[in-house]
């Protein structure tokens, strides 16, 4: 005979989770989250790639690779904020007299602390990354230092001007050998700029009373472009010149073509 006075038990963490995943409102959120993020994914995985400037450097291989890799972090994250819009999309309420306010986002535990954790892992998974590839950039940078050639690029309104020390060249062209690391050395004659080889995945401010060094080791021939990313004027869209990545021979030509001698 049951004992019908008997206290009720309060269900388990794991059974309320259980009764969580079957609410019907529940499963279709998370296939609406499984298709974006899976869209995501293969966005960034076979589409960015194709979209992105050629890869002329090591720096632009790694830009390239740091891109796919945050596109994947971050996709569950907005594969999870699109699925929530999207079930309110097609099932908000359309009549004339509102609803009944339905249970408060901020008192749901379960979800408030899921999206917590997996924000937090997501997010710690980016800055390790960030900080490995950070690391890996200065480890190459000081290993190819000894040899790098040194340009000293100089921004003013509106237009760039390289010099090449060892060389006795100056220029409004950037020219570079192929597989030879090169120390960019950038200052500002006037305002602000930022100096941008695009293809070369490289760009650093130019300030008037400070010098910024960067460095990169161009691996592909080829003409590039360089910009200025900064808003610096009237003419700022103007502020961009050549640049190409040519063969060693083909660049001790053109240094003895503008006067200079080969280092």
């Amino acid at each position: 005979m049951s004992d019908h006075n008997a206290p009720e038990l309060n269900p388990t963490p794991g059974e309320r989770f259980t009764k969580f995943l079957k609410r019907k409102d529940v499963l279709e959120t998370l296939g609406w989250a499984v298709f974006y993020t899976t869209g995501f994914v293969i966005l960034g995985g076979k589409f960015y790639t194709k979209w992105m400037p050629t890869m002329m450097s090591t720096d632009m291989r790694a830009i390239e690779r740091l891109m796919v890799i945050f596109t994947w972090i971050s996709a569950p994250v907005c594969g999870f904020v699109l699925s929530m819009a999207t079930y309110t999309f097609r099932h908000g309420h359309r009549g004339d007299t509102p609803p009944e306010d339905g249970p408060a986002t901020r008192t749901n535990r379960l979800g408030i602390s899921l999206f917590g954790v997996m924000s937090s892992l997501l997010a710690l998974v980016a800055i390790l990354y960030g900080l490995i590839e950070l690391n890996s950039s200065a480890e190459a940078a000081t290993k190819d230092a000894p040899n790098a050639m040194v340009v000293e690029v100089t921004g003013s309104q509106w237009v760039w001007s390289f010099n090449y020390p060892a060389q006795g060249v100056t220029s409004n062209e950037l020219m570079l050998p192929i597989n030879k690391p090169v120390i960019f050395k950038i200052i500002s004659e006037d305002v602000n700029h930022s100096f941008w080889p695009v293809q070369l995945g490289v760009k650093a401010d130019a300030n008037r009373y400070q010098t910024t060094t960067v460095q990169t080791k161009p691996n592909k021939l080829g003409a590039f472009d360089v910009k200025c990313a900064e808003l610096c004027g009237l003419y700022h869209a103007y502020m961009e010149t050549n640049g190409a990545v040519v063969t060693t021979a083909d660049f001790n030509n053109w240094v003895t073509a503008q006067g200079g001698h080969t280092a």
